[in-house]
């Protein structure tokens, strides 16, 4: 949990649909009717606003404080932002800001995410290099007693965005052996894509640490 979240819980509720006065800190042309860049500095209520395509600090407009825009910037998932100049002064600019989350652009970007994980899987695919795999066991692990396991292909849908389950260990009997999955995502998809395009994943090298074995493999 956030620092917003421990301080205001579920009151800074959206949507939200308010005109925010910054404090001008440049001389930047700005006109009615602009949309800026809006950043809050981790873990305060200071905001930042950036003209349009600048980068660093160069761009830096306007700074104020809102405990309620922040809180969304840190802590909102899929959270849509809308900005507009609706008022300007010698030292002042006053942003009109309309924070939401679309259920409906949610629900359908988070679709059309699963259907490219899905086809990415099922597309015919020959890994050029090799990568690390990598568990966590206090069990002893011996490379010659060992056999990386896979789900079925025809599984993918049921382990979306559960990459770790769909690999694990087992010794040469195919029994599961308690050996954790701390695969890095890179690493799991690569060789859930190199199993379903039929190759044979072999382990090229094996390290222990600790608890923590290393496997270098490819095919």
């Amino acid at each position: 949990m956030g620092i917003f979240s421990f301080l205001f819980g579920d009151s800074k509720k959206l949507p939200f649909n308010k005109t925010i006065r910054f404090e001008k800190k440049s001389d930047f042309s700005i006109n009615i009717g602009d949309e800026l860049n809006l950043w809050n500095k981790p873990n305060t209520s200071q905001l930042y606003l950036y003209i349009k395509g600048s980068t660093g600090n160069s761009g830096l407009a306007g700074v104020t404080k809102n405990s309620t825009i922040s809180y969304h910037l840190e802590e909102t998932d899929n959270l849509f932002i809308e900005n507009e100049v609706v008022a300007l002064t010698s030292n002042s600019i006053h942003l009109l800001i309309n924070m939401f989350t679309d259920e409906k652009a949610v629900e359908k970007m988070q679709q059309n995410y699963q259907t490219e994980w899905i086809e990415k899987l099922n597309k015919k695919y020959t890994p050029r290099t090799s990568w690390e795999l990598r568990f966590y066991s206090k069990l002893k692990i011996s490379k010659n007693d060992l056999l990386i396991k896979t789900i079925d292909k025809s599984q993918i849908l049921e382990y979306y965005q559960k990459e770790n389950d769909a690999i694990w260990l087992t010794n040469l009997k195919n029994e599961k052996l308690p050996a954790e999955n701390y695969i890095r995502s890179g690493g799991a998809e690569k060789t859930l894509r190199a199993v379903f395009s039929g190759h044979e994943i072999k382990i090229l090298t094996f390290k222990k640490e600790s608890n923590w074995y290393y496997l270098e493999v490819g095919i």
